[in-house]
């Protein structure tokens, strides 16, 4: 039974539907809430609907979960991964859109739930420890990628932002004008310019 198979099973039941996306919903907002709390109640509900629209779509990428579809293990991770993962990117899609900038801090959830595949943050960062001295040293190599990206050209900073919060190349490219290829290449530059900043050599790509 594939995730399209469970949405659609759960369309049949109104009463699990409502309760599957009631729990979604708050836990969204509890997530959203918690590290974005200076912003307006209704970008948080406008980011919850993005997200469960893009799930109906079958548009949230490759969400797995080790319990039997259907099953409440089934249903915890598949709210978590929207709560963590799908909706803080709705979020900073609309706040692109209200012509907010984007600070670097908000692009990163410094618990380790964040999942995905190509995370810029995992090539310039070493994984999170669980000792104290460990977390204590990668908050301080983030405030470093902090203020390398603040340092790069407004060029290679608005590809960066735009890596940072998933969105694809293709749509940097449309959204600023600019042929996908200058995309990439900027990219590339940006990646080589943080890990000189960051002192990360090349063995770390």
């Amino acid at each position: 039974m594939s995730l399209r198979s469970f949405l659609d099973a759960l369309a049949q039941s109104p009463a699990a539907q409502r309760s599957f996306f009631e729990a979604a919903r708050h836990a969204m907002l509890r997530a959203m809430a918690r590290h974005y709390s200076y912003l307006p109640h209704q970008m948080l509900e406008d980011a919850v609907m993005l997200a469960f629209e893009q799930l109906w779509k079958d548009g949230i990428g490759q969400f797995v979960s080790p319990h039997p579809v259907g099953s409440d293990g089934f249903h915890q991770d598949l709210v978590r991964y929207l709560a963590l993962v799908i909706a803080p990117r709705r979020l900073l899609d609309l706040r692109r859109k209200a012509g907010r900038e984007v600070p670097v801090g908000d692009l990163w959830q410094p618990n380790g739930d964040e999942v995905s595949d190509e995370s810029l943050f995992d090539q310039l960062l070493p994984p999170a420890e669980d000792d104290v001295a460990g977390g204590a040293e990668r908050r301080q190599l983030l405030q470093r990628l902090r203020r390398c990206v603040d340092h790069l050209s407004p060029k290679l900073r608005e590809v960066i932002h735009g890596a940072l919060a998933d969105v694809r190349q293709a749509d940097t490219a449309q959204s600023l004008g600019i042929p996908e290829g200058t995309v990439k290449s900027r990219m590339n530059e940006a990646t080589k310019r943080l890990k000189q900043c960051m002192g990360i050599g090349a063995g770390r790509a």
